[in-house]
């Protein structure tokens, strides 16, 4: 109970959780009882801004009029009398519970970040969850005010401290880890969610991974960390529950959301992905728009390359090389029929929308904006058309020895193609709410095959600008520096490049 403005008697000792709970509570800050459970330990105190009284009528002394009726008695001073009254009014956007703030910190991030271009958000999809398991000190309620505490260290602004949200993002993020460890053991991913409750366990573990990954790309510049979370967290506890769980419900929602990163993960560390394996290939068919299909060409290229970098070609029996070969047709073809079902003739290749716009073009840019999804799927079409015939075209005397024809780009074509990312990514960043992290793929694929300076000054602005937010950009950053050092001294001409520099420079390209 609330302590009432003119009662004499001491505050409570014990936290808002061990009242509610009848518990001993051993006064720290956050109490032994808080810091066991994983939730937010807060203290019932004598607000200021509580202590408002109104009366209609009569004589009652309240807090506004107490010190102006008793102020020859106590000798208090009109200014004093002011300046407690004003201390009364709350400023507007100052909120008392702590992870209130972050809560609303993390509903922002998620506005400005969509990983669909579908109109309903991360938020939309975990707020249920969360809610639903956020008085246990679930991991993933830990997980989500983590990602919004270090967003608001982001912004620094018309909130708290940067060093204080830091403090709370990484203590939520160590709570989350142990949570998510406990919640681990305690669930036999073998045998499949068979309740309702086990299934939304499954799924909160799954949301947990995904939101962990987020705080690894927004705070650690290597990249390590994310991929940790992404291949022995969410990766393996998607392929362990199995894709039944995501058919419906919470389960589709965080599939929908974290495919885009699995393929990212694939292509960027050259790993193979479960989503080439027929049962989540048939529920990629059975969830996925005809302009999101592009994705499944993407996953099936990256596996193309793995396959192609298990063996050199030279070593290939005529018969693998010929079915390698084949697939590589068949995803290049793939790639074509949707590109003539989804995107105009007209810029089927490229976008022109850089600087010196004219008053139609600039039409066009809003018109491509109005559809993010759309955007984001021309973006990851243009670079998996370079990164399929990345597979082939580097090793490609071997192949040409071996007189097999595989499905590889002109330089013209990979030129449309990087202007296109570069484009759309720019139009992406500035005129829609896609998250800035989904382009750093596309522009690393960009960046390697760029070969001018102005292509390299557009890629490394890019790149930048995403940096503002996550972390994670750096590490593109300096691998495409690298790059780029190394093909300075080269010959233009990319015929010239040996085929040893070209895999090892270009690997994942």
């Amino acid at each position: 109970m609330t302590l009432g403005p003119y009662d004499s008697r001491a505050n409570r000792s014990r936290c808002s959780a061990c009242s509610t709970s009848h518990l001993k509570c051993s006064g720290l800050d956050p109490c032994s009882n808080c810091a066991r459970q994983r939730i937010v330990c807060a203290y019932t105190t004598q607000n200021a801004a509580q202590r408002l009284i109104l009366v209609e009528r009569g004589r009652h002394k309240t807090a506004a009029s107490w010190p102006r009726n008793e102020a020859q008695t106590h000798h208090t001073s009109r200014d004093a009398s002011q300046a407690l009254r004003k201390s009364y009014s709350t400023p507007p956007g100052c909120l008392a519970d702590q992870a209130a703030v972050y809560m609303s910190f993390f509903a922002t991030f998620t506005r400005v970040n969509n990983f669909t271009g579908r109109p309903r958000t991360t938020g939309d999809e975990v707020k249920q969850l969360a809610e639903l398991h956020s008085r246990k000190g679930s991991h993933l309620f830990n997980a989500i005010l983590a990602v919004g505490a270090m967003y608001a260290a982001k912004l620094n602004q018309n909130g708290p401290s940067k060093r204080e949200a830091l403090l709370v993002a990484f203590q939520h993020y160590s709570y989350s880890v142990a949570g998510l460890r406990e919640a681990i053991d305690a669930v036999d991913f073998s045998q499949g969610p068979r309740l309702r409750r086990a299934k939304n366990q499954h799924v909160c573990i799954l949301w947990t991974t995904f939101f962990l990954g987020l705080f690894e790309l927004m705070n650690e510049a290597t990249g390590h960390g994310w991929q940790q979370h992404i291949i022995h967290g969410t990766s393996k506890a998607l392929k362990s529950t199995g894709p039944g769980v995501c058919r419906s419900g919470p389960g589709l929602a965080f599939f929908i959301q974290a495919r885009i990163f699995e393929i990212s993960r694939t292509i960027l560390f050259n790993e193979p992905t479960f989503l080439t394996e027929p049962e989540w290939v048939a529920l990629s068919r059975d969830v996925w728009t005809g302009e999101e299909s592009c994705a499944s060409a993407s996953a099936s290229a990256a596996e193309a390359f793995i396959q192609g970098r298990m063996t050199h070609p030279q070593d290939t029996l005529m018969h693998d090389a010929k079915s390698l070969s084949e697939d590589g047709h068949l995803l290049r073809e793939a790639l074509t029929t949707w590109s003539a079902a989804y995107i105009p003739d007209t810029t089927r290749l490229s976008v022109s929308l850089p600087s010196g716009l004219t008053e139609g073009q600039g039409c066009n840019k809003h018109d491509v904006a109005a559809n993010p999804s759309t955007l984001l799927a021309r973006v990851f079409y243009a670079a998996i058309s370079i990164y399929l015939s990345g597979v082939f075209d580097y090793e490609l005397s071997h192949w040409q020895q071996l007189n097999l024809s595989v499905p590889t780009l002109d330089q013209g074509t990979v030129a449309q193609h990087v202007d296109t990312i570069l484009t759309l990514t720019s139009t992406a960043l500035s005129h829609t709410s896609l998250s800035p992290v989904l382009f750093l793929f596309p522009l690393r694929i960009a960046g390697a095959r760029s070969y001018y300076q102005l292509q390299r000054d557009r890629v490394a602005a890019l790149v930048g600008q995403i940096g503002n937010a996550f972390a994670v950009a750096s590490a593109i950053r300096s691998d495409l520096s690298r790059v780029w050092q190394v093909r300075a001294v080269l010959p233009h001409s990319d015929n010239n490049i040996s085929q040893k520099e070209s895999r090892s420079l270009f690997m994942g390209v």
